[in-house]
């Protein structure tokens, strides 16, 4: 395995074999375009490849203690530059974005946030880096732009990446990851080697997050990553907070939008949740419900072994006693709806979103 990949401990060997195939062959392409599902480590592999590349020993894998490694994984490397989507510049000041790649640069699995701004890679950005790579290299061999969450680049900072893709330097790689390649303009998929990501799979998570928190209890990190859906940044967000109460409030919430007579108690729920400064917590909650339905069918199609809420199966089956003409297809698609709803940051009344959504799914419920 050493011999065919350049980051044993990354995952994704069949890219990695690739890439290292393109090396021997010397036909390395000059723009690649990492796509998969959120959280499946395509950061990370990219600050990998930079790092191969750019190596002082001259092999092919990345040694992680040579100076140019070392510079690269801190992101101090002046070839090497990290682009992520920020708030406006009204709304960010340059110390919250040096401790943003800071944060990045100490574990680039995890997401960076910005409290619900809303983000995008603007033109202003890549016209510095399109400046950039007309200069010569300052120490490394290749100058290596990765550039995170591509598809929020707005229109015209994506016509502009177009022109550098078209154009390259000879010494200039370009890495773009995105999570929604439907949103990536078909001109700058053509330009660019397709690489396509694949869930992690729950040891491969297991092990990266025991390196960042060695005396977790494996039990719980075991549960953590199923709810996370196999993410594996949304697994480090949830051992910084109480998940398994947020995923209790989002049972109370199907609990009582079941009896809507309650509204009152409903409310109750809902209020909090649509709080200024809580609709990363109101999108949770509705992720969870997502989780819980999924388990509904699995257990409907006997694929136990699947739960995501494997400890609360006998929940899960009383549920599906309860309500066993619920039609789960439209209320998934229903919870669907209603997080990208409350993604969208021009959407001020998560309330009017969650109270909507709990009268459609109880009449999905009882039907």
């Amino acid at each position: 395995m050493i011999d065919t990949v350049f980051a044993p401990k990354a995952g994704h060997f069949d890219i990695q074999k690739k890439v290292i195939a393109s090396i021997r062959q010397d036909r390395l392409p000059h723009a690649y375009l990492f796509y998969g599902p959120q959280g499946s480590g395509k950061e990370a592999l990219a600050i990998k490849l930079a790092q191969l590349l750019n190596c002082e020993k001259d092999a092919l894998q990345a040694c992680n203690t040579c100076g140019q490694c070392s510079k690269i994984e801190r992101f101090q490397h002046p070839d090497v530059k990290f682009i992520l989507p920020t708030p406006a510049e009204s709304n960010i000041t340059d110390k919250e974005l040096i401790e943003a790649l800071q944060e990045k640069a100490q574990n680039p699995y995890r997401r960076i946030d910005f409290s619900g701004k809303n983000l995008f890679i603007g033109i202003d950005t890549i016209r510095e880096l399109k400046l950039e790579a007309r200069f010569k290299l300052y120490e490394g061999k290749k100058k290596i732009y990765i550039i995170s969450e591509a598809d929020t680049m707005r229109t015209e900072a994506a016509n502009a990446i177009l022109k550098l893709l078209e154009e390259p330097p000879a010494n200039l790689m370009l890495i773009l990851t995105t999570s929604n390649i439907y949103k990536i303009i078909p001109t700058i998929k053509s330009r660019c080697q397709l690489m396509r990501f694949k869930p992690l799979s729950a040891d491969q998570i297991q092990e990266i997050i025991e390196k960042y928190h060695p005396n977790i209890d494996t039990e719980k990190l075991r549960l953590i990553i199923r709810l996370s859906g196999y993410n594996i940044k949304s697994a480090f967000d949830f051992l910084d907070m109480d998940v398994l109460a947020l995923r209790e409030t989002a049972l109370e919430f199907l609990r009582k939008l079941s009896l809507i007579h309650r509204s009152q108690e409903l409310m109750q729920i809902i209020e909090p949740l649509g709080r200024k400064g809580s609709r990363n917590e109101a999108k949770l909650v509705l992720w969870f419900l997502l989780l819980w339905f999924q388990d509904v069918l699995h257990l409907e199609n006997q694929n136990g072994d699947e739960l995501l809420n494997y400890d609360l199966k006998d929940r899960v089956e009383k549920f599906i006693d309860y309500a066993p003409n619920a039609d789960i297809q439209k209320i998934v698609w229903e919870i669907e709806n209603s997080i990208k709803d409350l993604d969208d940051v021009r959407n001020f009344n998560p309330v009017l979103i969650l109270t909507n959504l709990a009268i459609k799914l109880n009449q999905r419920i009882r039907a």
